[in-house]
């Protein structure tokens, strides 16, 4: 009942059907057992995440000079891309009002 071949596993040709609107939490199509459990912490024995430590890190002051450093790089190239683009579009609003202009006269 499976492609067995080419590293195909054993487990994979022999799942069973899945239950109507019913998770699948081993590969041998069972689960009912799993329903029973109340959290994923216990059954993939999690640990609570804390993020207390985020705003206690400590960078050297090298490290933030160069992190500054991208940065201002990086704003640099964005100013140039807008600068750029609004430079083109102003040519081309220019070229199609003389375009306009002397196709219908209006000045």
């Amino acid at each position: 009942m499976g492609y067995m071949g080419l590293g195909t596993q054993r487990w994979i040709s022999t799942m069973k059907p899945r239950k109507f609107f019913e998770k699948r939490s081993k590969p041998d199509g069972g689960g009912g057992n799993s329903g029973l459990r109340s959290n994923v912490q216990d059954y993939y024995h999690l640990k609570k995440n804390s993020l207390s430590n985020l705003k206690r890190k400590k960078y050297t002051k090298e490290y933030k000079k160069i992190l500054g450093k991208q940065l201002r790089e990086e704003n640099k190239r964005q100013q140039v891309y807008i600068l750029l683009s609004f430079i083109i579009a102003l040519t081309f609003l220019f070229l199609l009002f003389f375009y306009l202009n002397t196709k219908f006269e209006w000045f």
